[in-house]
């Protein structure tokens, strides 16, 4: 029995092993940011800098348009930074509207790490209402982007966008968790990024899209959401599409169109 008692031991210390790895390294798990030297130029936009808690910088672009119908405020990816992104607005631009785009703590030129969803959620409302300040909230509208998707649906449901558009949304970071890593406990987990519960909350429509043949996050997820509140929210199918294909496909490039009246 000896034997048998020494596996035992082995095991749960291999699993609480990975559970303290898990718990530990999940920021890093999960956001891939680039930083950018504060000497960088980008090739559109005017930057704004906007304080956060602890003294934290956030670097955010505002691209603007004239006249201007109202701001796309867009929230990206975990990779990258606005470097990247601003090739993702490309399909935002020419419509009529700002496009405002705040890069994530230790990404591009901004300052400090990302530790919790709670900073995400503070970071952003910090965003939304800078934009306040220059636009009727009727005027402004909500995009995210995977990873972005659980932070646009958190300030949707606590201020009054004129709508808002998640591309390739997950159900919250726990069922993509039970997903991948069944075993792992909830209470591990200091991403929830609940889109699910923020969707209950939100009374702005919502438009969804989300590509057929994304395998980072399961096309399932978006018809989860849906069922919400399916008189509220529309899901977009974009058939055959990827993952990263989602912000470029053509049919998002109408359908946007056809919102951003």
């Amino acid at each position: 029995m000896k034997w048998l008692k020494r596996l035992v031991f082995f095991l749960a210390f291999i699993y609480s092993a990975f559970c303290t790895l898990l718990y530990f390294q999940q920021a890093r798990l999960i956001f891939r940011p680039d930083k950018l030297p504060e000497n960088h130029v980008f090739r559109k936009g005017e930057e704004v800098e906007i304080e956060a808690a602890g003294g934290i910088s956030l670097n955010c672009l505002w691209l603007k348009e004239a006249p201007s119908k109202g701001v796309i405020l867009y929230l990206h990816g975990n990779r990258g930074s606005n470097r990247r992104c601003l090739y993702q607005t490309k399909h935002m631009t020419g419509r009529g509207y700002d496009v405002f785009m705040p890069d994530y703590r230790g990404y591009g030129k901004s300052g400090g790490e990302i530790q919790n969803d709670g900073q995400l959620y503070s970071d952003a409302q910090l965003a939304y209402d800078f934009l306040k300040k220059h636009y009727p909230e009727k005027q402004i509208v909500i995009v995210g982007y995977s990873i972005g998707t659980g932070i646009a649906s958190y300030l949707a449901a606590n201020n009054h966008p004129q709508q808002l558009l998640l591309l390739a949304p997950y159900v919250s970071m726990i069922d993509m968790k039970n997903r991948f890593v069944p075993f792992a406990p909830d209470f591990l987990l200091k991403f929830k990024l609940r889109n699910d519960l923020h969707l209950r909350s939100t009374t702005c429509p919502v438009t969804l899209f989300h590509g057929t043949a994304d395998r980072i996050i399961p096309y399932e997820s978006s018809e989860i959401l849906k069922k919400i509140k399916p008189g509220l929210i529309e899901l977009i199918s974009l058939k055959g599409e990827s993952h990263r294909g989602t912000i470029f496909n053509d049919l998002f490039r109408r359908k946007i169109k056809e919102l951003l009246k």
